[in-house]
This record gives C-alpha cells, structure tokens and sequence, in this order.
C-alpha cells in the first residue's frame, strides 16, 4: 500500500482515539475526579498520531515519488 492510505489510516485511528480518551479525560477532571497519569500519556499519544500522521505520509509519498521518477 501507498504511504498516504497508511498515513490516512492512522490519521483516523488517532483521530478517534484522541476523541474518545479526551472526552474521557475531560469528564474526569470535569467531575473532579483524579486523572491517572496513563489517561493522559494516551491523549498526548493520540494526539501526536493524529497530528503527525498525515504530514510524515506525504513526506514519504514525497521521497517514494523522487526515487521512482529517478529510475
């Protein structure tokens, strides 16, 4: 498979993750209950994946590209 379909295949999933454990977080800290360090370490993950997936897919596609236009 192509860098951009890998690249937007983990676009979605840290799309989905980043929401779901920010709505859980967020619900915790919003009732006042103690957050766990762990929840938090899987919002920054997701976020990460979720912001850098796709910039670091096309840099690929971009490098995939040069090497084949080079041959």
């Amino acid at each position: 498979m192509r860098p951009i379909l890998w690249g937007t295949i983990w676009f979605v999933i840290g799309m989905m993750g980043w929401i779901v454990f920010s709505f859980i977080w967020g619900t915790g800290k919003g009732l006042g209950v103690e957050v766990p360090t762990s929840l938090t370490a899987l919002v920054y993950f997701f976020g990460i994946l979720f912001y850098l997936s796709l910039p670091v897919s096309i840099i690929a596609e971009i490098i995939c590209w040069i090497r084949k236009k080079r041959e």
